[in-house]
């Protein structure tokens, strides 16, 4: 009797300890094995498409030319990997730099990493580094940190001054956004990865703690995340990559397995034959298996006893190139934080400098003439002149069709696209008759350039059409608050604008979005995230 009492108490105190007890997924040998298989499947299908057929041949010819549309995050993630001959990328990666236009912030510092992953000595890292810092938000930080993780140096930011900004722009709920109150994943989880060098900071380690809280918290019941609403593994592949940055393995630790489902398995759920899909069971993706597979590096590198994705194996700081700033070659006609066209100096100011400065002198004579030759005078007219001069400098008068109605031409034009932007959902309710049709703009040809996105295309269009649009993330995370004045939550709490390309929703941001020729881009206005939506 007292046997079977104590076997019973035995059985009430283990189903009592059960909930606490550590669950894992699957054990981490296993883990290990699927993230393995994973990320050769992606290698092996794109050399299968290689002409040469070979790792070597597809490297020096179709993944340095696809640098500038994916290609150079390969070339990254191989360099972070090691054992292959990427001997050729370095003077592809610049070559395409010196013929190309890169304008955001994030993006230039992008190709600096690539670079240095690649044990570059090319002064662009350090202009780069120089230039950028801030540029962006938070995000420009984060990539800038990255940069001084690896010991390069920058006569503009410390290292310890960086890791204070972030800090600075981490948000309540715990993690960081780069335009919003509510904290978003992706973005939380990529400045985690630039602080986890600094995790045993007494500073940056309750921080990280805090933000891991909010990604465990976010986290779904297949293991997988959501950007805009739509679940997809590119969000789970940043969370992957901050994790193994912290020497977290994914396979074992409780917060991060939800229902059964690793992170792993809430990107698996994403795979195709030959790479990952944006949206499960569709189409190959090539944004969400370039960033799922640099995911699978890290997380392999983390069980190989390797540093972080980030910690660069073969960067070689102490040998940069740094050219001081007065022998820096001088900006190309885009300026460095936004790609814009730098103007030279209107002629329209100069004439008006010139006529304030003879209208000047000639008060001057006349003054001088008509005996009124108090210092008094004089002092008045030349504060009155430089005050106009002033005026001019500082305000830039530009008629709208200097901005709007113009052709757009691309440099490195690959085809078309059709760009659709429609109201239907109310426009019954709106104040401009010119839309009560819904129509905003029906099926126009946009010419496609080579690296386009669905947010470039749409600039494009804005200036083409002299359309109003509203930007409230940045040029390289867009979000889209308005069109024609049409705002989001204007006609609900769920209401706002999306895009589709082909059909398809949207599962990533706009601007990491890259089209293809023939692609339709349907931008479209929702009163209910979508539900609403044919």
């Amino acid at each position: 009797m007292k046997k079977a009492f104590r076997l019973i108490v035995c059985l009430l105190l283990l189903a009592l300890l059960l909930p606490v007890l550590p669950v894992s997924a699957e054990n981490s040998e296993s883990v290990a094995e699927k993230a393995r298989e994973a990320f050769d499947r992606v290698l092996n299908s794109e050399v299968s498409k290689s002409e040469s057929g070979n790792v070597d041949g597809w490297i020096a010819k179709e993944l340095c030319e696809s640098i500038g549309r994916g290609g150079e995050w390969y070339i990254f993630t191989l360099a972070q990997m090691g054992g292959y001959d990427l001997s050729a990328c370095e003077s592809a990666m610049l070559e395409y730099l010196d013929s190309h236009t890169v304008g955001a912030a994030t993006s230039k510092q992008k190709f600096a990493l690539c670079l240095a992953a690649l044990g570059s000595t090319d002064p662009y890292i350090y202009k780069t580094l120089e230039e950028t810092i801030g540029k962006l938000g938070v995000m420009s930080y984060a990539y800038v940190l990255h940069l001084l993780n690896n010991g390069y140096e920058s006569t503009a930011i410390t290292t310890d001054a960086a890791i204070d900004k972030l800090l600075e722009f981490q948000l309540s709920d715990g993690g960081w956004s780069v335009s919003s109150s509510v904290s978003d994943v992706d973005v939380s989880a990529m400045v985690l990865q630039s602080l986890a060098p600094h995790k045993d900071d007494e500073k940056v380690a309750p921080a990280i703690e805090r933000a891991l809280g909010f990604l465990s918290s976010a986290q779904l019941e297949d293991g997988d995340y959501k950007s805009y609403g739509v679940a997809n593994p590119q969000s789970v592949a940043q969370v992957i990559v901050a994790l193994s940055s912290l020497s977290i393995d994914l396979a074992n630790d409780q917060r991060f397995i939800k229902n059964g489902n690793s992170l792993l398995d809430g990107m698996l759920k994403y795979a195709t034959e030959d790479g990952f899909s944006s949206k499960e069971n569709t189409e190959t993706s090539y944004t969400a298996t370039v960033q799922s597979f640099y995911a699978l590096a890290a997380y392999l590198r983390m069980l190989d006893g390797r540093g972080p994705l980030y910690v660069l194996d073969n960067c070689d700081p102490e040998n940069l190139q740094t050219e001081s700033a007065g022998e820096m070659e001088e900006p190309s006609e885009t300026d460095a934080a936004d790609g814009t066209e730098k103007e030279k100096f209107p002629a329209y100011k100069l004439i008006c400098l010139s006529v304030i400065a003879i209208v000047a002198l000639v008060i001057c004579v006349l003054l001088f003439a008509l005996g009124k030759r108090n210092i008094k005078n004089f002092i008045a007219l030349i504060v009155a002149a430089a005050v106009c001069a002033a005026f001019i400098l500082l305000t830039d008068f530009k008629r709208p069709e200097d901005y709007y109605g113009e052709q757009i031409v691309k440099d490195d034009p690959i085809g078309s696209v059709t760009l659709t932007i429609r109201c239907d959902t109310v426009a019954d309710e709106l104040e401009n008759e010119e839309y009560k049709d819904g129509v905003i703009l029906d099926s126009v040809i946009m010419t496609l350039g080579r690296g386009d996105s669905v947010y470039s295309i749409l600039l494009d269009a804005s200036k083409q059409y002299r359309l109003q649009i509203e930007n409230n993330g940045t040029e390289d995370r867009a979000y889209i608050a308005a069109i024609e004045h049409i705002y989001e939550f204007e006609y609900g709490d769920l209401s706002g604008w999306t895009y589709r390309v082909n059909g398809e929703d949207a599962s990533v941001g706009c601007s990491e979005h890259k089209l293809s020729d023939g692609d339709v881009i349907e931008w479209i206005y929702t009163r209910e995230l979508g539900k609403d939506l044919g």
